[in-house]
This record gives C-alpha cells, structure tokens and sequence, in this order.
C-alpha cells in the first residue's frame, strides 16, 4: 500500500508540474509540490523502517 501511495504522489506531482501557471498561481503550486515530495520521503523512510501504511 506505502509504494502505491508514493507512486500517486510522484503522480500528483507531474499533473502539477505539467500545469502551466504564473506569478503567485506558480508559487502556491511549487509550494504544493514540495509539500508533496516531504510526503513521499515520509512514506520511503517509513518503509525502509517496515511501516506500512
């Protein structure tokens, strides 16, 4: 279940990525994606630990 939500995130974040914005749009949206990213360490550290979610 751990890998498949990081597979989402990863994919959440390309559909973000891929979505052409400017000025504080592009901000907000960075600062969605690196949110995201921590998300996903969590979830590898986590696994590499035996956690599962």
């Amino acid at each position: 279940m751990t890998e498949q939500l990081i597979k989402e995130i990863k994919n959440i974040q390309k559909c973000l990525i891929n979505k052409e914005m400017t000025g504080e749009d592009w901000e907000e949206k960075m600062e969605a994606v690196r949110k995201l990213e921590d998300v996903s360490t969590y979830l590898k550290d986590a696994l590499g630990r035996g956690i599962e979610f």
